[in-house]
């Protein structure tokens, strides 16, 4: 089967690389992907051995500011467009994931990613190929415009499984046929435990802690104080447990800006810090590969995370976690693990709570076995086609 996937995975984000390396695992070698990207030559297909294909976007923010998509301007280059064009019709299916992609933002003719998933659903319906929505978060656009594009997307597809029962009800709301949904765990709690042959380039401690924070969580005029207040809560943290700190990231984009490399934001609290507690610490500013970063969380003793995935993968390789529910797609986790202990708001202090890990090992093996049914859904509807 050939797989056309549109989803991203072209900003260095290691929650959506696991959610793919999760779809590979799932769908096993009969399956081959070709990924539309904004990078091409990123190191995301050489990671997941895939090929991947320009999609619409241009490199930058800046070029396609007063600009269309790139390929329908004066005087751009087409050959992505024929491209597209030729692997959609080579696929058996289309299929759109993970996470909250269908938003309104920067949307207005022929910009912005509800405009662009679209004419990617647009011109697989052309070609007769089923569309399929894998473990995605759905919220109601904001905008009329935004509201009709949603719908248009959710009823022309073959089948919208979601990541929880919120996301279900707002799919519900715009779907002519709701028996099209299914309500699945986000597909990177298929992830095993990693092996203990990946290794990494730097000595890990005996014993640490993994702290993460979002650079998108501190864009408020309070963002200098709330630094200060995370690094004070790493001292505490090492004062408390007299421990070793690592500060990881999740995703290392920083083409349009820094918000969005987690790098950034790390060295920011980390400075902040006396260089007696520095020395407790260490500030990976390299960039790390999905496996690496699972091989760190697999021997954390425990890991405080502002990224929904960052918590998630952490309890995929055993080691407990404490999310910072700090926006809405942090909060909807809640629907795959209920225990209010996993949670912290972005005043919290933080204290490692204690966690039942035989029970946590139960709830994620009933995941991992409700992960499977990606397959049967998917399968089911390539072979109908």
């Amino acid at each position: 089967m050939n797989i056309l996937v549109i989803g991203g995975y072209d900003t260095k984000n290691l929650g959506d690389y696991a959610s793919f390396l999760g779809l590979q695992n799932i769908l096993g070698d009969s399956y081959n992907f070709t990924v539309l990207s904004r990078h091409v030559d990123d190191s995301f297909s050489q990671e997941f051995n895939v090929s991947c294909i320009k999609n619409l976007d241009h490199e930058t923010k800046n070029k396609s500011i007063g600009r269309m998509f790139n390929g329908f301007n004066s005087g751009d280059d087409n050959q992505h467009l024929i491209n597209i064009y030729n692997e959609m019709i080579r696929s058996d299916a289309v299929l759109f994931g993970n996470g909250r992609l269908f938003v309104d933002i920067s949307l207005d003719f022929m910009t912005g990613p509800l405009s662009y998933f679209s004419i990617i659903v647009i011109l697989a319906k052309f070609m007769n190929k089923p569309i399929i929505l894998y473990s995605v978060s759905l919220v109601h656009p904001k905008t009329e415009n935004g509201k009709k594009h949603l719908k248009m997307i959710l009823d022309n597809s073959n089948a919208v499984i979601v990541r929880e029962i919120s996301s279900a009800e707002t799919a519900s709301k715009y779907m002519s046929d709701s028996r099209k949904i299914s309500i699945l765990p986000d597909i990177a709690f298929s992830l095993p435990v990693i092996g203990s042959q990946e290794s990494i380039d730097f000595l890990l401690p005996d014993e640490f802690i993994v702290v993460n924070f979002r650079g998108l969580d501190f864009t408020s005029e309070l963002s200098i104080k709330k630094i200060k207040d995370n690094a004070n809560k790493v001292i505490s943290l090492i004062e408390r447990y007299q421990t070793k700190v690592i500060f990881i990231s999740q995703c290392n984009y920083n083409v349009d800006n820094d918000l969005t490399d987690d790098r950034e934001t790390n060295r920011k609290v980390y400075i902040e810090m006396p260089s007696k507690y520095q020395s407790q610490c260490l500030l990976v500013e390299d960039e790390l590969s999905l496996k690496e970063t699972l091989t760190i969380y697999k021997n954390a003793t425990h890991t405080f995370t502002y990224r929904r995935h960052g918590f998630i993968l952490a309890l995929t390789q055993q080691t407990t976690a404490s999310l910072i529910c700090n926006e809405d797609n942090t909060k909807f986790v809640k629907d795959s693990i209920s225990d209010p202990r996993f949670y912290l708001d972005d005043k919290s202090e933080f204290i490692i709570p204690t966690i039942d890990r035989v029970e946590l090992a139960r709830e994620l093996t009933v995941m991992k076995v409700k992960c499977n049914q990606y397959k049967s859904i998917i399968e089911n509807i390539c072979n109908k086609s």
